[in-house]
């Protein structure tokens, strides 16, 4: 059986979702048996010589990184989610890259900025450089969801899942989709899978 660490109020929550849109059976270790941070970590790095999470465990084969993940379980369990032409396949691969190069980063300073920080220490210039930085990925994705209901193909695929998983940010950054009607459309469609409502039940 699959086995996916990592708590649901963290980028695990991707390959969650993920695998309860494949419908495939997995045990979740979401990591709370250990009392320190640094536990936490010594037991990771085991398993992940990084410590990172997520960590997805296939029988004795072990697959780090969110996207990653995503793509494996795609391609073995959720064929509905991997498309079968190659130029959709470089397609997913292209979208997925885009969000955790170009979406990622700066969502994150953004809700470092305006979530976990006072506004009194607030990095003025921080925030400004990571608001300008996320416009241009959000305006990509808004143009191409002009003609497209999903991002490939006809369908919902990981494409869509791997940048709307990364976008599960966008409320602790803080971020505006008033220009960007479209992409908030998708990214409500998304979100309204039962799938993705039965992992992000357990982030509150």
């Amino acid at each position: 059986m699959l086995k996916i660490y990592g708590p649901v109020r963290s980028r695990s929550s991707r390959a969650l979702w993920m695998a309860q849109e494949c419908g495939v059976p997995y045990e979740h270790d979401d990591l709370s048996s250990y009392a320190t941070r640094d536990e936490k970590s010594a037991a990771m790095r085991k398993i992940n010589p990084i410590g990172k999470i997520p960590v997805l465990a296939d029988g004795e084969f072990i697959l780090a990184e969110s996207m990653a993940i995503n793509l494996y379980l795609a391609k073995k369990h959720g064929r509905h989610l991997w498309p079968t032409g190659e130029q959709e396949q470089a397609k997913v691969l292209q979208w997925s890259f885009l969000a955790v190069t170009e979406l990622d980063p700066p969502l994150a300073q953004l809700m470092v900025e305006r979530t976990f920080r006072k506004e009194a220490d607030r990095n003025a210039e921080n925030e400004k450089k990571n608001a300008d930085l996320v416009m241009r990925p959000l305006g990509a994705l808004e143009a191409h969801l002009a003609d497209h209901d999903w991002l490939v193909g006809s369908n919902f695929s990981v494409a869509d899942l791997n940048v709307a998983s990364v976008l599960m940010l966008a409320p602790g950054a803080k971020l505006d989709f008033a220009d960007y009607p479209r992409l908030k459309s998708w990214l409500d469609r998304c979100h309204d899978r039962p799938a993705y409502r039965k992992v992000t039940a357990g982030r509150s």
